[in-house]
């Protein structure tokens, strides 16, 4: 099976995740009343729309205020109980301490 680069995931992710904000926000406001709601600027709720980079801070206050960000809480828990229940890696041997006598 073929991959794709790890950088077209990204961008298919960050232009999916911008498609579902504007879906979501366009139901109920305008641009410019999320980022009042938000305290972004309406460049940055645009920016997150068009499925480019922004600050997560910036990126989770707009999944927050549009109730998403419950979906992506539940995929984390989880992937964190399943990471849990996994045998962690054993621990690398401490390294040896050298005599100081010279």
């Amino acid at each position: 099976m073929h991959k794709q680069p790890l950088h077209n995931d990204k961008m298919s992710f960050a232009q999916s995740l911008g498609k579902l904000v504007k879906h979501q926000r366009a139901q109920v406001m305008d641009q410019a009343e999320l980022a009042l709601r938000t305290g972004l600027s309406r460049s940055t709720i645009s920016t997150i729309e068009n499925g480019k980079s922004v600050t997560t801070e910036a990126l989770f206050t707009v999944l927050a205020q549009l109730n998403l960000l419950h979906y992506f809480s539940a995929v984390l828990d989880t992937q964190l109980a399943l990471a849990d229940n996994q045998q962690q890696r054993k621990a690398r041997k401490p390294k040896a301490e050298l005599s100081n006598d010279f």
